[in-house]
């Protein structure tokens, strides 16, 4: 798999899925960041089908069977493979990948800086689910989820069941929101027309911070991404594209997981967003994962959709599990190899949705 640093030109702007009609109730448009993997890999396969001989601006929309066979075709991708995307910085020991905060990882700042803590499967408790064991962790009071990213070194630590050093990277430090106000104006009278104002948020990334996608199956492509400028996102807003090696990656970092008394203990980090056909309680199976759900710590689903570029109209919009989301589970000890060989769950996988890393608890 080759890696696509992506870098804004200007700004970037990824809607949200709230309605942006004329004569609806909202006239602001929010978006969210990073955005989806639909959206990324849409843009490379679009800006490799251009270099290939496709025009937008043609009456015919779709792809030349030529094209299809390289590049797939709507959720097709034939032999292509994404992975992302992922959020990095430039730091003294190069690229460094940084991944959404664990949402069992709570802390608080102190006087001698934070202080943190990992929540586990705690006692059953009597609920509206049953008797079911929350997440919880001793000397929490005061603290709360920690939003944000971390480095794969802390990623690491807290696959180990360990507290990361260091401090969450708050969002903040990694992009700006500026918000653009747009109205449509009557050219006879040169005054704005009646509903038609709106304000779309658009993104700003801090210095040395980019998007990263990985893929791979278009190696005789490459050189046509190569030091790019294409259309990514919302307005046809442009991105650089660089071609890059990674020179350390978790994505293969497994901690020594152990049977105790017949059952594996493990927990399921989501590194991208997974869409599964149905989202688990306690005591249900993840779909293609070994085992039972014991506990977990989810926050509530993103929205995900997307464009339809030959029909012209918006994708349904689906359900998500955001990424930070964990599971606690446990499996019998003879699927412990499968256990380690997880890497990927739920649909879409290909486009680089489902992402997870293995951790214990």
């Amino acid at each position: 798999m080759r890696y696509l640093i992506l870098t804004p030109v200007d700004s970037w702007f990824f809607r949200d899925g709230r309605p942006f009609h004329k004569g609806e109730a909202t006239s602001d448009v929010g978006g969210f960041f990073p955005p989806s993997a639909f959206t990324v890999a849409g843009a490379i396969r679009a800006h490799l089908a251009r270099s290939m001989g496709w025009r937008e601006d043609r009456r015919e929309r779709r792809w030349s069977d030529e094209i299809c066979r390289v590049l797939g075709d709507g959720y097709d991708l034939k032999g292509l493979r994404f992975r992302g995307p992922l959020l990095c910085r430039e730091s003294d020991r190069g690229l460094e990948i940084l991944f959404p905060a664990p949402l069992n990882l709570y802390g608080k700042k102190g006087d001698r800086g934070y202080e943190m803590r990992l929540l586990r499967p705690g006692a059953e408790v009597e609920c509206d689910l049953g008797r079911v064991r929350l997440p919880s962790a001793e000397g929490i009071d005061g603290m709360k989820p920690l939003s944000g990213y971390i480095t794969g070194d802390q990623l690491k630590q807290v696959l180990c069941g360990e507290v990361p050093e260091g401090r969450v990277i708050p969002a903040e430090e990694l992009w700006s929101s500026e918000y653009a106000v747009g109205l449509a104006r009557d050219l006879e009278t040169r005054t704005a027309e009646e509903a038609h104002l709106y304000s779309i948020n658009r993104i700003r990334l801090e210095r040395g911070v980019h998007l990263l996608m990985g893929v791979e199956g278009i190696e005789d492509m490459l050189k046509e991404l190569d030091g790019a400028v294409m259309p990514l996102g919302g307005e046809g807003r442009m991105a650089s594209v660089a071609i890059t090696t990674l020179v350390e990656d978790i994505s293969g970092f497994r901690p020594e997981l152990r049977s105790e008394n017949g059952t594996v203990r493990f927990t399921l980090l989501h590194i991208t967003p997974a869409f599964l056909s149905r989202w688990p309680g306690p005591g249900d199976a993840i779909p293609g994962v070994p085992g039972r759900v014991v506990s977990a710590c989810i926050e509530r689903a993103m929205r995900i959709g997307g464009w339809d570029s030959v029909n012209r109209r918006p994708v349904d919009l689906k359900p998500f599990i955001p990424p930070g989301s964990v599971w606690f589970c446990e499996a019998d000890d003879d699927r412990l190899e499968d256990v380690r060989r997880l890497s990927r769950v739920g649909e879409y996988t290909e486009f680089g949705f489902g992402e997870v890393a293995v951790g214990v608890w």
